[in-house]
């Protein structure tokens, strides 16, 4: 990266989703004094983490492969979006309110799966979407990326 006032934008994303799985870990585990700082955290910085992956990052990495690597490229990262609005999309529906209201045992099934579910799309991100940014992206794309990650806040580490 050309610009050292940064810091290291994988590095960073990297530690958004390390504390957004200790959350959803604490939340698995039945930790119900875990629920108020795990809405916060996943309404906050995992989500503005998750924005800068899809406006910033999976654009920046398709346009720096050609051929078919970016077709290969193309479905992957469209895959992490389309994960990622189903995942939204229960958190809102169905997710959220269970935890903020009474304790609903039928809704420890839901809160289990889109946990799980939620580990696998880090997983993915973290072991085959963030890995390339560093070896693919020029200092303008990182250094892009670095400015998005920096309004993340303080909170987000």
């Amino acid at each position: 990266m050309s610009s050292p006032s940064f810091p290291d934008p994988v590095a960073r994303l990297l530690a958004v989703h390390a504390e957004t799985r200790r959350h959803l870990q604490a939340l698995a585990a039945g930790q119900a004094s875990a629920s108020p700082a795990a809405i916060a955290w996943i309404d906050g910085p995992a989500r503005g983490a998750h924005d800068i992956l899809e406006r910033r990052l999976f654009p920046a990495l398709i346009e720096s492969m050609a051929g078919s690597d970016a077709v290969c490229l193309k479905g992957m990262t469209g895959g992490l979006a389309r994960g990622r609005a189903d995942l939204d999309r229960r958190w809102r529906q169905a997710v959220r309110p269970a935890l903020e209201g009474p304790a609903d045992p039928a809704a420890q099934g839901a809160l289990a799966a889109w946990t799980g579910d939620y580990l696998a799309w880090l997983a993915r991100a973290d072991e085959e979407l963030l890995p390339m940014a560093a070896r693919l992206l020029d200092d303008a794309a990182l250094d892009e990326l670095a400015a998005d990650c920096a309004r993340l806040g303080a909170g987000a580490r």
